[in-house]
């Protein structure tokens, strides 16, 4: 993942099982607050109690919450990490939910604290990687988004709901794909961003070809960007059971800090926090952040992580002479589990990455852009019992998205838990 945040970076400057039926959903919409400072608290998690169904709130703490006909008589409970959690019967729900969550109480023992080194905990993890994730073959429903946006303009956004099989862990086998529902931008605007230049170094081809009778492709030509993050698999190598950043490799731990957090916990589980700071810039990054341990079996419960990326020595004098400037390149992840069956199963993945373009003029006004792009899989049901998926509808990241839709469960886009915009 690390890579591909960088070259993603780079790009920018240069069920079978699963039977989910929306017309059988009811719905619960709400939003969650900050029961201390009345600020929204955003990737809330939203669940049913007794069912492994659920959804986050987005950035301004809401949620739409589809729960099927089948599990109305469950309990929905609200969680977020370092709060006490919220649980209500479905059936006493009756208008929008505004729900405030207080911070918990639970302190750890100073004792627990000393007895260990930050990197004795991340030590401890890393060693039971296997006995707290799956190991075994399992099966997920999640949504999907890829987006790029200019200067506040979608120039393009992509949505998808897919069934994954996770195969077993030894067999190193890739992870299956398989589209269920696809969903584009409505409206997307071009990119602007010299797009004068690029316009008028096409028309120069153009013109050429005319001159000497060749024909002339538009479409090798075209001026819109063409962004494709590589669909779910690219952002679900932030698992640490795939791909582990620096921070949690061993042959790194010496090129970070590492210091003990603010004591929390999530749904009565008391956790520890690590917080992690690079000494210096290691792949063209430079990054900080903090996880969350399970102080009872180690597990890593979340990760946040941001960071800037470096532009390489070798690359400033090209863009001095083209008069190219990059501010603020920048990035951040999410990464998030959630118990089931007394294993860590993935909620959710996210990643997002902004940059600024300047591009100088001697006497005209100089552009600007201001790039955000991203990614998030946020998992909304977990299923031991997994079916791997057939050959001729397995996803292929290389081809548009567009056309690789099987909806072989009649799945519809009404009644799904997606993060709400």
């Amino acid at each position: 993942m690390q890579l591909r945040l960088f070259f993603a970076f780079f790009l920018l400057v240069g069920l079978g099982a699963m039977n989910l039926h929306a017309q059988d959903n009811s719905f619960v919409t709400g939003k969650i607050i900050n029961g201390e400072d009345n600020q929204p608290l955003p990737f809330a998690s939203i669940r049913l109690k007794n069912h492994q169904i659920g959804t986050i709130s987005n950035d301004d703490g809401e949620f739409d919450f589809y729960i099927p006909k089948s599990k109305r008589n469950d309990t929905l409970s609200v969680s977020f990490i370092g709060f006490n959690s919220y649980e209500v019967p479905l059936q006493n729900i009756d208008r929008a939910l505004e729900i405030i969550l207080t911070p918990s109480s639970n302190v750890l023992d100073e004792i627990i604290l000393t007895e260990k080194d930050p990197l004795d905990y991340i030590k401890r993890a890393l060693e039971r990687l296997s006995e707290n994730y799956p190991q075994e073959p399992y099966q997920s429903l999640a949504y999907y988004r890829e987006k790029f946006i200019e200067n506040g303009a979608v120039i393009n956004k992509e949505e998808g709901v897919f069934k994954t099989y996770y195969p077993k862990v030894a067999d190193s086998s890739k992870n299956q794909h398989q589209l269920l529902l696809y969903k584009p931008e409505e409206n997307p605007q071009q990119f602007q961003f010299m797009r004068e230049w690029f316009e008028a170094k096409q028309e120069k081809r153009r013109k050429k070809a005319i001159k000497r009778g060749e024909e002339f492709d538009e479409e090798e030509y075209d001026s819109d960007m063409d962004m494709d993050l590589g669909g779910p698999e690219s952002v679900i190598d932030l698992d640490i059971n795939n791909e582990r950043d620096n921070y949690l490799n061993p042959k790194y731990f010496k090129k970070y800090e590492y210091s003990f957090g603010d004591e929390t916990s999530l749904n009565g589980e008391r956790l520890v926090t690590i917080n992690f700071k690079a000494k210096r810039t290691i792949d063209h990054i430079r990054d900080s952040g903090k996880i969350l341990i399970n102080t009872e079996d180690f597990a890593i419960v979340s990760i946040e992580r941001n960071g800037k990326f470096s532009i390489p020595f070798i690359v400033k004098p090209i863009l001095f002479v083209i008069g190219l400037k990059i501010q603020n390149p920048t990035f951040s992840t999410v990464i998030s589990y959630q118990k089931y069956k007394e294993k860590w199963y993935p909620q959710l993945f996210r990643w997002d990455a902004n940059v600024k373009l300047t591009k100088k003029h001697t006497f005209d006004p100089n552009e600007n852009s201001d790039i955000n792009i991203g990614q998030v899989f946020l998992i909304n049901q977990v299923d031991s019992i997994a079916t791997p998926v057939s050959e001729d509808h397995l996803f292929n990241e290389q081809e548009d998205m567009a056309g690789q839709v099987f909806n072989d469960i009649d799945l519809k886009w009404e009644g799904l838990n997606i993060i709400k915009d």
